[in-house]
């Protein structure tokens, strides 16, 4: 009877051995999706991270600026400018150009860690209404974001795949998007992310996404797609309760002293040099997420200043829009000339000197000047320091501030026809800095001649003239005209209102070269 018992127990023992459940252990260090994003701190964590690809290369702590202000004629190349960046102010650029690579690339990455969060946020189950709060407002912000990559996607290379959702991110052979599709999807996706976002954050969290950001950013799509009386009521909301956006005194607190203002709808977070205990100040150049540590400075300052690498010099195109006639036809000089470049006394309107507020007492720019040369004053802080040494710029990206937001608003009430009302609008950008105030903004055509010359003096360096160039049609003439004076050049073909899809990209997926729509074949 023992002997039976026994061989019944280990008969027992030996099935239970063999059952695939016994066998299946869990890992308990393993991390996917449904084990890591159980709790706040995680998606908080998580929601961060969906930031992050605004500081990669091709984005805003490099090569953004870089592409816009040359493509736009903003700035000029200096003798020490190398590589592919060389490209961009004569038109040469093409598909192998690395620094359209790295863009293209960083716009998706972003596109896919938003996909990932608004995935994982539908497995979690909070109760708490601070929770739920999170919850939404996580959305919300990973609804912006997916929706600012695809606003630069579709406005810079057109027709591109659209995911839409995390599992879109695994067909690896994606058909392109035609763009009509991709601007609706961007009007609906902005819509849900205006009902899910704060107004406001606690100043721990400043910087990130607002009500408000989504509400510009909406306002853009329409005016991008010619859908003016849409786009002049989205902006118009800005100026209203519950949002109190303003401008801000100066220039300078954005653009030198990097101040916390009511103007800024939306930028990129650059954080102070923290010491290279906590990072490396060079990440920019490939180092983010791994040997760039926690470094969020910007390099702009570094390679655009007079006093550090000056790869760059403000182009005499825009140094000469600073001078225009007034109401008078009389030859006037914008105040805001000397918060935008230096130049040796003063003239064109640039600042005469530097470091007004160093220890060491003004400098005059005169005795530093290399042939002339007018040097970048905005995104520099030479006003407090004689020089960096290293990327140590803190100085945010704006990327729409209220000033635009004024500024597209005019736009779109002289499209509709509405060009008295577009007039204090102008007139309140102009006043902040000192310029006279318009009595009239003369007939649509006039007034359109004017409005662009606002944005391209107002939003000088802010990456803003290519974009606006495109959509009004005019990248074409406007570029030729400006490079056959300066170079007896004229390098812009009708091609280039589209950058080219990388090359990498259409090896990797040969149905972005099978469609009709291609770039640069």
């Amino acid at each position: 009877m023992k002997r039976t018992i026994i061989y019944s127990i280990l008969l027992s023992l030996l099935f239970v051995a063999c059952s695939e459940k016994v066998l299946d252990v869990k890992n308990e260090n393993r991390y996917d999706g449904s084990t890591f994003f159980t709790s706040a701190t995680s998606f908080t964590e998580a929601s961060t991270a969906m930031y992050t690809p605004l500081l990669y290369q091709g984005m805003y702590s490099r090569e953004f600026y870089f592409i816009f202000d040359l493509l736009g004629n903003e700035a000029e190349k200096n003798f020490p400018l190398q590589g592919s960046l060389l490209q961009f102010p004569i038109y040469t650029h093409n598909s192998n150009s690395g620094e359209l690579n790295y863009l293209f690339n960083s716009c998706f990455k972003m596109v896919f860690r938003t996909n990932f969060v608004i995935e994982q946020l539908k497995s979690w189950k909070p109760t708490a209404q601070a929770d739920l709060d999170l919850q939404k407002r996580i959305s919300g912000e990973a609804q912006f974001l997916r929706s600012l990559a695809y606003f630069w996607l579709v406005t810079c290379y057109g027709d591109v795949p659209l995911k839409e959702k995390l599992s879109d991110h695994y067909i690896i052979e994606s058909s392109r998007t035609p763009a009509a599709q991709i601007w609706t999807s961007l009007e609906t996706t902005l819509a849900s992310a205006i009902t899910n976002l704060p107004l406001t954050y606690a100043d721990a969290d400043y910087g990130r996404v607002t009500k408000g950001a989504a509400v510009a950013l909406l306002g853009k799509v329409f005016l991008f797609q010619k859908k003016y009386a849409e786009a002049a009521a989205q902006f118009a909301l800005l100026s209203a309760a519950p949002y109190d956006y303003a401008l801000t005194a100066d220039l300078d607190d954005m653009f030198v002293n990097d101040l916390k203002t009511k103007e800024t709808v939306f930028a990129v977070m650059n954080g102070p040099w923290e010491g290279w205990g906590v990072g490396n100040a060079y990440y920019m150049f490939g180092g983010q997420e791994t040997w760039g540590g926690k470094c969020t400075v910007s390099d702009r300052a570094q390679e655009y200043g007079f006093n550090d690498w000056y790869n760059v010099l403000v182009s005499n195109a825009l140094v000469d829009a600073f001078t225009y006639p007034n109401e008078s036809n009389v030859s006037y000089t914008d105040p805001r000339a000397a918060k935008t470049f230096y130049s040796a006394l003063g003239v064109k309107g640039g600042d005469a000197t530097f470091c007004d507020h160093c220890p060491g007492g003004v400098i005059d720019y005169g005795s530093v000047q290399k042939e002339g040369q007018k040097a970048w004053r905005k995104y520099e802080y030479y006003e407090n320091v004689k020089s960096y040494g290293e990327p140590e710029s803190p100085i945010n990206g704006q990327v729409i501030r209220y000033a635009d937001v004024l500024l597209m608003r005019a736009e779109a009430l002289i499209q509709t026809n509405q060009i008295t009302a577009a007039l204090p609008l102008i007139n309140q950008v102009r006043a902040r800095s000192g310029a006279f105030l318009y009595t009239t903004l003369g007939d649509q055509t006039k007034a359109m001649t004017i409005l662009k010359r606002e944005r391209q003096i107002e939003l000088a360096g802010e990456q803003t003239r290519f974009f606006d160039l495109v959509r009004w049609g005019t990248l074409v003439a406007t570029i030729n005209a400006e490079k056959q004076a300066a170079l007896g050049i004229q390098p812009v073909k009708d091609y280039h209102v589209l950058l080219p899809i990388p090359q990498s990209e259409r090896d990797a997926n040969p149905t972005l070269n099978a469609q009709v729509k291609n770039n640069w074949n």
